[in-house]
């Protein structure tokens, strides 16, 4: 049996996973492999790569993954800010 915080974290998962997947979609195959986690802040479409040689490729896109991510999102997103992911 969960709590309704852990069904909340499962489902804000699953959520951010279909972004994600989505995002992956809509991108040519060499560069949506380097986009590792997205999520959404307030009107703010975050990306998030694991190398900064894909961030400029990423920003070329920025139109696309605003698009893409329309289907999942409420309020409408307006901006993107593309990150670089630390590997630890």
């Amino acid at each position: 049996f969960m709590s309704a915080r852990g069904l909340g974290d499962v489902y804000k998962r699953q959520q951010q996973q279909d972004l994600l997947s989505t995002i992956q979609r809509v991108l040519p195959e060499d560069l949506a492999a380097h986009v590792v986690h997205c999520v959404t802040h307030n009107t703010t479409l975050m990306i998030y790569t694991d190398l900064a040689v894909w961030s400029s490729q990423l920003r070329f896109h920025k139109a696309t993954m605003l698009a893409a991510a329309a289907t999942h999102t409420t309020p409408a997103l307006t901006n993107v800010q593309i990150r670089l992911i630390s590997q630890k």
